[in-house]
């Protein structure tokens, strides 16, 4: 079973990466192609021309055509529109003079073919970085500093060239078929050239956001001096030095970074620990020696060294990625930095799967085998609980008003949830290997250190509660945990009020008032005095008062045209008037018209939201009747 899951994961990912790949091909290579056909086809016809009336004229003038049409095909038209002799210097003024038809057709011609070449290469580079970022986190630094400058460079040079074939094409196309060109449809074609160069130069200058911020608490030496005794003591048996800083939260993990990152609006700098205190009540002090010897290993070797300089060119790079999918017009430059970026990550996750192993080598040199393998199926057995209990108290359809409970509902129910199949299925679907996991599987991890543990006896390990931990040497411990599950549970209730919003069709007027209180009327006032409300059963029309019901809408479409912005309402049902589209003028509303366009959406998305959820739930009751 666990052989067909890996094949399945294996199919799928190499499907997507054909996708990519294809549709990098695509944005690469169309437009030089179709360019470079048309180009041989218009330079093909023009030789015919050229050829023809040159043959009627000396026809016409009673000259011998024969020396001449040897010469013509010795000497298409288009053959000298490159460098020529002398003596045919005249004859290529003739023919195929700088901005003639003739000269167009050649130099698109010897564009598109450059194009192509250049294209290629692109293609050929990202496979080449690629292959840099396999070798080691070393050469994953060159291949993204790298990447992310030829990438750009490349790319432009791409979206500017293209760009000009596709306004040449748009003059042409119509141009050399019809004897006639369309202004508009060139000046469209020229405003989205515009566009991706202005996406391209926005990307390349945006500012990155604000450095990382998480919950917790910096726990200081003066603090928890025996917590402090113990990361020394351990740290110079893996012989590094010990972290700046220690932070403790109730993330369901234990990490170290050297990423700048800020705790409650305070920035930290230098090599910084995370440790979890729900995580480290469910160790003995022999599982969190083996966890704390882990993550000082990866400060040992280097990984977070290494991780904290890639870690904002990556987010750079990923940012810059993001905005140019976003735009049609910047899809050129999206897929060869969405294919590289995607075997990047691959060769970054291998790396990681690397480092962990040799971090838990040495954990199990330094402590014990037993001591990281338990720990690990017990972070396992709790993060997943806690998922579980987090996942049931959001699918709740009442509002929580009163105090959650989430760390005392995990501890209660924690034992009967590593005794279940459940949590067998759990650790099992993690050990089905991926090649973007950052961390190995479990089986793959116990083979690393030699250590094996039944899986019926997963359980055992899990549920065994430890009579002393690593929080007892955190006298503030206690004070910090309670502070964050109560922060932690206030925004989780109002996470969960919000998505009620979301889901509520209202029914009394709790529901009403909550779905009101995240979705109030909006109303906007037109050039008339009038309003048109947008509310969360539908659309209030200025004139006529009318409800224009969510239910009865087909689709929705803000259009300007002349100047003038007008509302395309198109229903399910006729109306009232029996008309199956309705059109809202929109005077006045230019300075706000975003502001419009972005509150329809909403409220129309709301609406789609909650009738797919009531479709779901109506076709699961079906199902389960």
């Amino acid at each position: 079973m666990q052989d067909v899951i890996i094949l399945k994961s294996l199919t799928e990912l190499k499907k997507g990466y054909l996708k990519v790949f294809l549709w990098l091909l695509f944005t690469l290579f169309l437009i030089p192609v179709i360019t470079l056909v048309f180009a041989e086809y218009g330079n093909s016809q023009l030789d015919q021309q050229y050829t023809q009336f040159f043959m009627n004229d000396a026809q016409e003038q009673h000259q011998d055509t024969g020396k001449l049409q040897a010469f013509l095909q010795q000497n298409p038209p288009s053959s000298v529109c490159g460098p020529v002799d002398e003596n045919l210097q005249d004859y290529k003024n003739a023919v195929c003079a700088p901005q003639s038809e003739l000269w167009q057709f050649y130099m698109m011609d010897k564009v598109a073919i450059w194009t192509l070449i250049g294209s290629g290469v692109v293609l050929l580079m990202v496979l080449l970085f690629s292959a840099l970022a396999f070798k080691s986190r070393r050469g994953q630094v060159i291949s993204l500093a790298l990447a992310r400058k030829f990438l750009m460079l490349a790319c432009s040079l791409e979206v500017m060239v293209q760009g000009v074939m596709l306004v040449w094409l748009s003059f042409w196309s119509t141009a050399f078929f019809t004897q006639t060109y369309y202004p508009k449809l060139v000046m469209a074609v020229a405003l989205l050239v515009l566009a991706a160069m202005y996406y391209m130069i926005k990307g390349i200058f945006k500012k990155l956001p604000p450095e990382e911020s998480i919950e917790g608490e910096v726990v200081t030496r003066e603090a928890a001096p025996a917590l402090w005794s113990q990361i020394d003591m351990l740290a110079a048996r893996v012989g590094t030095t010990p972290p700046d800083h220690i932070v403790a939260g109730i993330d369901t993990n234990f990490y170290v970074t050297e990423a700048p990152l800020s705790v409650n609006g305070h920035p930290l700098t230098g090599r910084k620990l995370y440790v979890s205190i729900p995580l480290l009540r469910q160790l003995t002090v022999a599982q969190a020696d083996g966890v704390m010897v882990h993550e000082l290993t990866h400060l040992h070797e280097g990984d977070t060294a290494s991780g904290a300089l890639l870690g904002p060119k990556l987010h750079r790079f990923d940012l810059y990625m993001q905005l140019m999918g976003e735009n049609l017009a910047t899809l050129i430059v999206y897929y060869p930095l969405y294919l590289y970026r995607m075997l990047f990550e691959l060769a970054w996750q291998r790396n990681s799967r690397e480092r962990e192993f040799v971090a838990d080598r040495n954990a199990s040199a330094l402590v014990s085998p037993a001591a990281i393998i338990e720990s690990l199926i017990k972070v396992s057995a709790y993060a997943s609980y806690r998922s579980e209990v987090e996942r049931n108290f959001f699918n709740n359809r009442t509002l929580h008003e009163n105090e959650l409970g989430i760390s005392k509902a995990i501890a209660a129910g924690l034992p009967e949830h590593v005794a279940s199949p459940d949590f067998i299925s759990i650790v099992r679907e993690q050990n089905v290997p991926h090649p973007f996991d950052s961390h190995p599987p479990l089986a793959e991890r116990m083979r690393n250190v030699g250590y094996n543990i039944d899986e019926a006896d997963y359980a055992a390990v899990a549920a065994d509660f430890p009579a002393g931990s690593w929080v007892d040497l955190m006298p503030v411990a206690n004070e910090i945990e309670q502070q964050l599950w109560q922060k932690y549970e206030r925004d989780f209730s109002s996470v969960h009020e919000e998505s009620l919003a979301w889901r509520y069709q209202p029914e009394g007027e709790i529901e009403t008032a909550l779905v009101l209180k995240h979705f109030p009327n909006v109303p906007y006032t037109l050039k008339d005095g009038s309003q048109i409300v947008i509310t969360w059963q539908g659309i209030v029309s200025p004139k006529t008062g009318e409800l224009l019901d969510w239910d009865n809408v087909k689709n929705i479409n803000v259009i300007r045209n002349f100047g003038r912005d007008k509302l395309y309402v198109q229903h399910v049902q006729p109306n009232t008037r029996g008309k199956k589209r309705s059109e809202i003028p929109l005077p006045g509303l230019k300075k706000e018209i975003e502001a419009f366009k972005n509150t329809l959406g909403l409220y129309w998305h709301r609406h789609q939201t909650v009738r797919a959820l009531l479709k779901e739930e109506a076709e699961a009751a079906a199902h389960s009747a």
